[in-house]
């Protein structure tokens, strides 16, 4: 059973009294951590002592991303700096797999997940960034076991060269719209299997909303043509007008402060 934070420290006292002084500085150095930590704000919700399974938050956190509200579930990491956004997406990843793992069988079949990861280039990238790396893991964990435990993956980005190869190669369906950059075409070229290759041929030339699907989820190789959707269907993504932003009024001293508020206090 794990000891309280006051218990453990009793204990390294206890141990520390009875060796000389000159072997005391491990311990003193172990308490010297553990005030640093315990005096870290950020860290106050893992250094706060258990309070048993009556007082347990995961299943509040969980809630928070399988509840039984509304679907599907948001979690923006627009504005997280990167150090902070591959430790929350690792986290994220990890939650959901090991809910997963152990959900019954009968649970799993009832309420299977699907993780999208929006720019996934940033959360996976081919590149051995160590702040990505608790990220990378979690996710090629989901893209090579997850099928069997219920939870999928739905990776998107507009550089797929710049994502994991090991992850990328898990995918079995794709939807490739235009791309025009050489090291790109080549990359899903080397996904895609060998009857498929010639079908990168035509990337370049694809139209707007025009896309080649294929893989499992498609029953043939296809040329696809995405539909229109209705202005409040379309996702708030849309390229800035930047000749009709250049015509308005400069923003004020006062309007900035507004911003400026909204990025310290992280709150839109």
């Amino acid at each position: 059973m794990p000891y309280k934070l006051t218990s453990l420290r009793a204990k390294i006292d206890a141990e520390k009294n009875t060796l000389t002084a000159s072997k005391q500085d491990s311990h003193n150095s172990i308490l010297q951590k553990l005030d640093v930590l315990v005096a870290d704000a950020r860290l106050k919700f893992l250094m706060t002592e258990w309070a048993g399974e009556a007082n347990d938050p995961l299943p509040g956190v969980v809630a928070q991303l399988v509840g039984d509200e509304r679907q599907p579930r948001v979690i923006d990491l627009s504005g997280v700096p990167n150090e902070v956004a591959g430790v929350s997406s690792a986290v994220i990843a990890r939650t959901l797999f090991n809910l997963k793992v152990w959900q019954t069988s009968e649970e799993r079949a009832a309420d299977p997940v699907l993780l999208v990861c929006e720019e996934a280039h940033r959360y996976v990238p081919n590149s051995g960034e160590a702040q990505y790396e608790a990220a990378q893991e979690a996710i090629r964990r989901i893209a090579k076991e997850g099928r069997k435990y219920g939870i999928g993956l739905l990776l998107v980005s507009q550089r797929p060269s710049e994502v994991e190869a090991t992850v990328l190669s898990q995918c079995n369906s794709w939807i490739v719209l235009r791309v025009t950059n050489d090291s790109d075409r080549e990359h899903v070229k080397a996904i895609l299997p060998d009857s498929m290759a010639g079908l990168t041929k035509m990337l370049s030339g694809l139209r707007r909303q025009e896309a080649v699907f294929v893989g499992q989820a498609a029953m043939l190789p296809s040329r696809i043509l995405i539909r229109n959707l209705l202005p409040e269907q379309l996702p708030k993504s849309n390229d800035i007008d930047f000749d009709k932003g250049w015509q308005s009024a400069a923003m004020s001293e006062e309007q900035l402060k507004v911003v400026g508020n909204r990025w310290r206090y992280q709150r839109r």
